[in-house]
């Protein structure tokens, strides 16, 4: 098996307040398609994130980061938000959020190599 230098380094971190929201779009999406749709899940997984802190863990505009709350991780999409909010990531409320918990106050954001888990994992946990 082949190792790949980058495999050993700590990937960048930065911690984040977390704050929950709303959304009309993820929820008209669940209605329409389900909420086991390609459709909700997109817009329910995702943080968004200021410039500077994607820019601090290294990463761009739609990649995926794992976010580690105090007692479990999950894998989402980076959104890049269009105000400035140094040390905050905005989250849809739902499956992804809850996850972390019932009111996740703050969280590291790391990139990932992994893929988001299938909806139907997510409410497995």
């Amino acid at each position: 098996m082949k190792m790949e230098f980058g495999e050993f380094l700590a990937a960048p971190e930065c911690r984040v307040a977390i704050v929950t929201y709303p959304d009309i779009f993820r929820t008209e999406a669940g209605l329409r398609h389900g909420k086991f749709s390609k459709e909700y899940q997109e817009l329910s997984a995702v943080i968004v994130l200021d410039s500077e802190d994607m820019a601090k863990i290294e990463v761009k505009d739609g990649d995926l980061v794992e976010v580690l709350g105090e007692e479990a991780a999950i894998v989402v999409r980076t959104k890049e938000s269009e105000k400035e909010h140094p040390g905050i990531g905005y989250m849809p409320e739902g499956a992804w959020t809850y996850i972390l918990g019932a009111r996740p106050a703050s969280a590291k954001v790391r990139r990932s190599q992994q893929e988001i888990p299938a909806i139907e994992d997510v409410y497995r946990r």
